[in-house]
């Protein structure tokens, strides 16, 4: 008789495998910088933090296989959309909306309204540089 092995679809696939080696480095990260912070040892939770996330690119660029396939990029893609979209509406209705009601004295904004409008400004003027730049260069 012959051994018993694992078929295929059992066993994880050697993608999978690195996938979950390279967010559990970053994930090790994240949960050091937390235990740092918590254990007033800010800098070395940072250090670790940095730590896990080189450990995570390290493996995305030197792994024996492609990490991300079309369907990653498919999915990625219509996140990316979908977020653009969501702080769009924040940003065009939120912007002139929260001035419109501070100067009409129905709020006080507080300063970070000022650098959270200023931030979302940035995004979109970065996408917008981006999407001119690859139309050009495609």
């Amino acid at each position: 008789m012959s051994e018993h092995t694992a078929s295929a679809t059992t066993r994880p696939s050697t993608r999978k495998r690195y996938k979950r080696i390279a967010y559990g480095l970053l994930g090790a990260g994240i949960l050091a910088l937390w235990i740092g912070i918590a254990a007033d040892r800010f800098v070395l939770g940072v250090a670790l933090y940095w730590a896990g996330g080189l450990g995570m690119g390290l493996v995305q660029r030197f792994s024996p296989v492609e990490l991300y396939d079309e369907r990653d990029n498919a999915i990625e893609r219509k996140a990316s959309q979908n977020t653009l979209n969501v702080f769009a509406y924040l940003f065009v209705l939120g912007a002139p909306g929260g001035l419109a009601l501070h100067e009409s004295g129905v709020v006080t904004l507080p300063g970070e309204f000022y650098g959270a409008m200023l931030t979302l400004f940035g995004v979109y003027v970065v996408f917008g540089v981006s999407i001119f730049y690859y139309k050009r260069t495609a």
